[in-house]
């Protein structure tokens, strides 16, 4: 028997070698039927204290391996403040301008998580990720803390499927996405708006 002959026979003997795992992809959409998320901004001033509130916030989030990725949309016209002339101008060209820029959006991509998700256990999670606010868009550092819950007689008192529980507050300068404070209002309106979110996206809902 040739010594090729016997080379070969040994490297077909050979185990073959176990392929790779590949990392599963998680999704979550963002779009709660019941309309109980929240986003709400707060503007601090001298003289005055503005509160806003929206529930409608849509988007998805896809978790992969140790990266997570996602988009949120908030119609401009669902931030209620309480009071309906300030909801009007919180709409006109000078603020939000509903007209032209119907959503505030927060994009995120390859997000580095800190661990992998545990059902039960919160994950703070700091980066950055893009901000698009009348017709601006910035790059803003962001915290976020999500919990991941899988699916059980519990949590299908929220909602069916997997869930994933997303808190985050950040900062806008208002200036900075060309949201002019006039003189009459510097007194009135801070020059930061303090943002925080609270949604709950499901591996069942759909957009």
């Amino acid at each position: 028997m040739s010594p090729r002959f016997l080379a070969l026979a040994a490297l077909l003997s050979l185990p073959a070698l176990a392929a790779e795992p590949t990392a599963t992809t998680q999704a979550f959409v963002f779009n709660d039927p019941n309309s109980r998320d929240t986003v709400a901004f707060m503007l601090d001033a001298p003289l005055e204290v503005i509160n806003g509130l929206s529930n409608q916030v849509k988007g998805r989030v896809e978790v992969k391996g140790n990266k997570a990725s996602g988009k949120f949309q908030v119609p401009v016209k669902s931030i209620k403040t309480g009071n309906e002339t300030r909801d009007g101008h919180l709409q006109n060209d000078r603020w939000l301008d509903a007209a032209k820029s119907p959503d505030i959006i927060f994009e995120f991509a390859d997000l580095a998580l800190p661990a992998a998700l545990e059902p039960g256990k919160p994950l703070k999670v700091q980066g950055k990720g893009r901000f698009t606010v009348h017709g601006v868009t910035r790059e803003e550092p962001v915290e976020v803390t999500a919990t991941y819950f899988k699916e059980s007689a519990e949590t299908k008192n929220r909602a069916a499927g997997d869930l994933l529980r997303v808190r985050a507050k950040f900062q806008i300068p208002l200036e900075a996405y060309g949201i002019k404070r006039t003189e009459a209002l510097v007194l009135k309106v801070g020059e930061t708006a303090e943002v925080s979110v609270d949604a709950w996206g499901s591996t069942q809902f759909k957009l």
